[in-house]
């Protein structure tokens, strides 16, 4: 009766499909995140004021938190960004060491763009691993349990209420709109995300009339690969 009381409540709460994957599908990078601690006063305090003992003091943080980045592993749901993270990562290496090369040299014009150049690769990790859309974000959650467990597992009710999932899910996703940043991805973005709705529409009609797995599994990959579709608008 406790086991049963506790799935219910998931069910009621939205969170039955990831209750098993909780580490898998969170996008969140602690050593990321623990690294704007330095970037943050570097780049809004240090910097602007051209302060370079400042800088050069925070220097060893910065280099701590880069060690700790470093070392990081993505959760599962970023597995897909995985290469390109692995290429970003000696970029922002280069440019500590840079700084690190700069501040040994007592060089302040150094100092100051090799900082510079700290934050702005440190940027593009973050951007990298952050969702544009908080909607496709809250998308993709669903989709990479059905992915890379229900659908391989032929878990058939996990796959009925990821179709419903996906359903509802796709109906926010249709109402977000794109930052002013990129209103420029704007067409590219809508057709995209049209191309993504009928796909789940297919998915969730073939799960509802109980279609072979081999169908099911073949419509989940279409969907998966139009996924991925949108999410390349903004790369």
């Amino acid at each position: 009766m406790r086991k049963l009381t506790f799935l219910v409540a998931l069910i009621l709460n939205g969170t039955f499909l990831y209750a098993q994957l909780p580490d898998e599908t969170s996008g969140r990078v602690p050593e990321l995140d623990a690294f704007h601690k330095p970037i943050y006063e570097l780049w809004h305090t240090a910097w602007p004021a051209k302060d370079i003992a400042k800088l050069k003091s925070l220097l060893p943080d910065v280099e701590t938190a880069y060690a700790t980045l470093a070392a990081a592993k993505l959760p599962g749901i970023l597995r897909e960004k995985q290469a390109k993270w692995d290429e970003k990562l000696p970029v922002l290496a280069q440019s500590v060491k840079e700084y690190r090369n700069a501040a040994d040299k007592n060089d302040s014009e150094g100092i100051l763009k090799a900082a510079e150049a700290v934050h702005m690769n440190y940027e593009q990790m973050v951007r990298l691993v952050r969702p544009i859309l908080k909607e496709l974000d809250a998308f993709h959650q669903s989709l990479y349990a059905l992915h890379h467990y229900f659908v391989p597992e032929n878990k058939t009710e996990q796959i009925k209420a990821s179709a419903d999932s996906l359903t509802q899910k796709m109906v926010a996703l249709k109402g977000a709109a794109l930052p002013k940043r990129l209103e420029a991805k704007t067409e590219q973005f809508n057709k995209a995300r049209k191309n993504l709705e009928e796909s789940v529409k297919a998915f969730a009609v073939a799960v509802k009339a109980k279609k072979g797995k081999d169908e099911i599994a073949k419509l989940e990959n279409t969907l998966h690969a139009r996924y991925q579709v949108v999410e390349k608008v903004f790369e």
